[in-house]
């Protein structure tokens, strides 16, 4: 069985999946922005404002991407990303921050993360590494968990983005 996400064909992995992107954000200004960008690019685009609502949206349907804001009201979101890394283990974690410039990869592997985003996010970067991201999921079937051999994520990105 095949399916369009963000015209993307997707395999029979596709059922093990309930949408694409999940954003977990308190910023609701931003949320919206980045839902409404990627809603418009194609994508199934659900939000959440803290990280208990992002994880029982991920148990209730597992997304294949979660975009986590580090820094939520209610949990951190590195402990968000162990934890829907722990009820969804297909899905690709991506972690956010304005506060923090990068993350060690040790970081990034021990928590599953596939790349950290500095903000302010540009928004065509996102849409590349999601639509970069959900291709390599479809074509091994599984979630991008390892960093970049490289510290910084915009080394990381830019490698996910083709331009390394």
């Amino acid at each position: 069985m095949t399916h369009a996400a963000g015209g993307l064909e997707t395999n029979s992995h596709a059922a093990d999946f309930g949408f694409d992107v999940l954003i977990v954000e308190d910023d609701v200004v931003q949320a919206e922005e980045l839902s409404e960008f990627l809603s418009r690019s194609g994508y199934d685009v659900q939000t959440a404002s803290g990280g208990s609502e992002g994880l029982h949206r991920a148990a209730l349907r597992k997304p294949r991407i979660a975009l986590l804001d580090y820094n939520l009201p209610d949990l951190d979101g590195a402990t968000v990303a162990a934890r829907i890394r722990s009820v969804s283990p297909g899905t690709t974690v991506v972690l956010m921050s304005g506060r923090i410039d990068a993350v060690p990869e040790a970081t990034l592997g021990k928590l599953g993360l596939s790349a950290f985003m500095s903000k302010p996010l540009v928004l065509g970067e996102v849409r590349r590494l999601v639509e970069r991201t959900l291709r390599a999921m479809v074509r091994t079937g599984a979630p991008l968990t390892e960093p970049s051999k490289r510290v910084t994520n915009r080394l990381f990105l830019d490698r996910i983005l083709g331009r390394a």
